[in-house]
């Protein structure tokens, strides 16, 4: 994964908002017309915390909710179980803030959170028009299926600095492939309201350190969360294959129905059926 120098810069201002240029903008106000979910991973370059992980991720899911109440508590979650319960409840057009940020924790097992969380997400059918920023310690830390699902990479290099990359399934060598979308740089503090919820957090975080969350300490051992991982992970994979197929067909002239299914390995009729579900 590689940086690119001369890349654009784009400063988040004082209250949240995402530019005309911005290529992250430009993708959000793509996704709205489509109706569709969009996922933002932040995670550090270089395991390091301190570095505004939640700070960013909420301005950015600030830019991005088109509700009234705006980033409330109820949209801030600390577990998957709040998470996905917060997917279904919360109305279209909110955005979700999941943050891992527990420095006592161990990586692994804050990370199984994760990685339940989006399983069930991804199980529901990315449908409920919702923007998700999810905060991990590090992009490898977030299971290979689960990573490849998020559309968006934001690294961060110090505190109001970080750097973007767009993320695309790649099915024919099995893996992500990543874009340099240029830096991104924002200010440490926050407006009023997303400062009472990001204060929110705070307290939440070192209740549940205390062991008195409701749910224990709100986090999901890796061996829980494995149980239904090889259904979801292929689920996941399904689904960007299917999503790629749909693309290419639409963008190619001379493409046919047979020639994607002999690239990828289905029937003539299977593709067919791909394509029809989102009206190809």
């Amino acid at each position: 994964m590689a940086t690119a120098e001369d890349s654009p810069s784009e400063e988040i201002e004082n209250y949240p908002t995402l530019s005309e240029e911005n290529p992250l903008g430009k993708l959000y106000r793509k996704r709205v017309a489509q109706n569709r979910d969009l996922t933002v991973l932040v995670a550090s370059w270089d395991l390091e915390r301190g570095q505004g992980k939640t700070t960013l991720a909420m301005r950015l899911a600030a830019a991005c909710d088109r509700t009234e109440d705006g980033i409330t508590e109820d949209k801030a979650s600390l577990s998957a179980k709040e998470l996905t319960d917060a997917y279904t409840r919360e109305p279209p057009g909110s955005s979700l803030v999941f943050d891992e940020a527990m420095g006592e924790v161990s990586n692994r097992r804050s990370m199984s959170s994760v990685n339940e969380a989006m399983r069930s997400i991804i199980g529901m059918g990315r449908v409920e028009q919702k923007y998700l920023f999810l905060t991990a310690p590090g992009v490898h830390q977030v299971d290979k299926d689960i990573r490849a699902m998020c559309d968006i990479w934001i690294l961060t290099r110090e505190l109001g600095e970080s750097q973007m990359f767009r993320v695309k399934w790649n099915p024919f060598a099995g893996h992500e492939q990543t874009h340099d979308w240029g830096t991104l740089t924002w200010p440490g503090d926050l407006p009023g309201e997303l400062s009472d919820t990001y204060d929110y957090l705070t307290r939440e975080k070192r209740r549940r350190l205390r062991g008195e969350g409701d749910d224990g300490k709100g986090y999901v051992d890796a061996e829980d969360a494995a149980k239904d991982a090889e259904q979801a992970a292929e689920d996941a994979r399904r689904q960007k294959r299917d999503e790629m197929l749909r693309e290419m067909y639409r963008n190619s002239d001379d493409m046919t129905q047979q020639d994607l299914a002999d690239a990828v390995g289905l029937s003539r009729s299977r593709v067919g059926d791909i394509l029809s579900e989102s009206g190809d």
